[in-house]
């Protein structure tokens, strides 16, 4: 049986009622969202750990949507959704880089065809080949939606989704991935890519990718033990401008060479007033940051400061 009673008959309401009764279902539907997404909060972020990354691709097509979408269906559980969209992700990366390796003609093949003489022709490999048509075939029993695939169960559909999926991944990142040689030069680039790339929900996520983007492309360990609640920080600094309110200093560490903007205590500004700072002055100061939930340093605020 499929049930499917998601909204109220409004017929059975007065005209001028309809509105406010559209308002509280749909608040109450919030409500359940709500609380289906924290009941099954932890079994999401599993699934994500279970997904490979490629990192980052330079190169790519409408393919990419598809990828992301599927990588988006087997988080929140939709195993049958995730192989339909990683099957067709598949054979249009197979058309995509037909038409770049010169073989357009391969591109109205099917995709047992195609890949039949891609890997003839020298221009995938045999591991290449394996990984793309163990998706064709799983997509196929998906989409013929035949009495084998209608009778996997829920773990069935899961293996075949995250397989499907982590074959997607790695076959872009042997195919179209960066080697290691060219992470650091493309840092910046990926960087600000972050912050406008439709795949970043928002502000706090573009935190999380910039700390996992440097650990990788650097080779550098930026997050903080997750037993550190603070860090302090006494050093020889520059002092590069002071807010006319005391609200903020700016200061430039003369050891690392690296600026840092530091909040006044509120209570304790008079304090620092009295001690006539200004802009260009040698200092020796203590900072404080407490650590957020991603590991990072948040606000830094001054624990004394004084002229050299």
């Amino acid at each position: 049986m499929y049930i499917d009673f998601h909204k109220y008959n409004y017929e059975l309401v007065p005209s001028q009622k309809v509105d406010q009764f559209k308002q509280r279902d749909q608040e109450s539907y919030k409500s359940l969202l709500r609380r289906w997404f924290d009941e099954n909060l932890d079994e999401i972020v599993d699934r994500k750990w279970e997904i490979e990354e490629i990192h980052y691709l330079k190169n790519i097509s409408d393919f990419i949507k598809l990828v992301r979408e599927g990588e988006q269906l087997f988080e929140f559980g939709f195993y049958t959704g995730c192989i339909s969209l990683i099957g067709v992700a598949s054979e249009d990366f197979c058309r995509y880089i037909s038409g770049q390796l010169g073989k357009p003609e391969y591109e109205n093949l099917t995709q047992f065809n195609r890949l039949k003489n891609l890997k003839s022709d020298g221009l995938i490999s045999n591991a290449t080949y394996s990984l793309l048509d163990s998706i064709r075939k799983i997509r196929n029993d998906c989409l013929h939606y035949n009495q084998n695939f209608k009778q996997k169960d829920i773990s069935e559909l899961r293996s075949d989704a995250i397989k499907v999926l982590n074959n997607i991944k790695n076959t872009l990142k042997r195919m179209l991935g960066e080697s290691e040689v060219d992470f650091q030069s493309n840092l910046t680039t990926v960087i600000s890519e972050i912050g406008s790339n439709e795949g970043t929900r928002n502000k706090d996520e573009i935190a999380i990718k910039v700390k996992n983007a440097i650990s990788h492309l650097l080779n550098f360990p930026v997050a903080f033990d997750p037993n550190s609640k603070f860090q302090i920080r006494t050093s020889v600094f520059e002092i590069l401008e002071i807010d006319a309110d005391y609200d903020e200093i700016s200061l430039k560490d003369l050891i690392s060479e690296i600026p840092v903007i530091v909040e006044f205590p509120k209570k304790e500004r008079e304090y620092y007033q009295d001690k006539e700072l200004n802009t260009r002055d040698k200092v020796s100061a203590t900072l404080i940051s407490m650590i957020d939930q991603n590991g990072l340093t948040g606000e830094w605020t001054i624990i004394d400061i004084n002229k050299i």
